[in-house]
């Protein structure tokens, strides 16, 4: 009976666990799709056309015409994250690159840390290339919660579809 009672409580321990993780939600604007879970409620910011708002995490996302940035000296992704990455004054982030089975380039990302009301926030800067367009997106977290956070963020950023 005291294993019957061991079990049941376990059960109900991993029951009301699996019940408190939030839902896959679907999110899109500014030409981007993302899915990322329903504790993110969508805002409207002056900086980011697509601005998402969990309580331990931001996404924010826009995008920029390809072909008016070729006179600034932007002809690819590589330049588009160097340039992003420079304008913000994060020239000494490290860019990676995310590629698929066949080598092709999915998307850059690198990490940057800013302060906002005398917080710490570190986020993980990510770039892909459209159509005609290039974006930008950020997803954000406390800095001290940022090697916890890596994980999911990579999961999300797979997620992630631009026109």
């Amino acid at each position: 009976m005291k294993k019957l009672s061991i079990l049941l409580v376990v059960f109900l321990f991993a029951v009301a666990l699996t019940a408190c993780s939030a839902k896959e939600k679907e999110f899109s604007g500014a030409g981007i799709t993302v899915t990322l879970d329903e504790s993110f409620v969508e805002k409207e910011v002056v900086q980011a056309p697509l601005y998402l708002e969990s309580f331990d995490y931001i996404f924010t996302g826009l995008r920029e015409s390809s072909s008016e940035l070729i006179g600034y000296g932007i002809g690819n992704l590589e330049d588009y994250i160097d340039a992003v990455l420079s304008n913000n004054n994060h020239e000494s982030s490290t860019v990676e690159t995310m590629t698929d089975d066949d080598n092709n380039v999915l998307y850059y990302y690198a990490y940057y840390t800013a302060t906002v009301e005398d917080m710490e926030f570190a986020y993980m800067l990510v770039t892909m290339q459209g159509e005609s367009h290039y974006y930008t997106m950020n997803f954000g977290c406390l800095e001290s919660n940022l090697d916890d956070s890596k994980d999911q963020f990579f999961t999300w950023a797979e997620s992630i579809t631009v026109d």
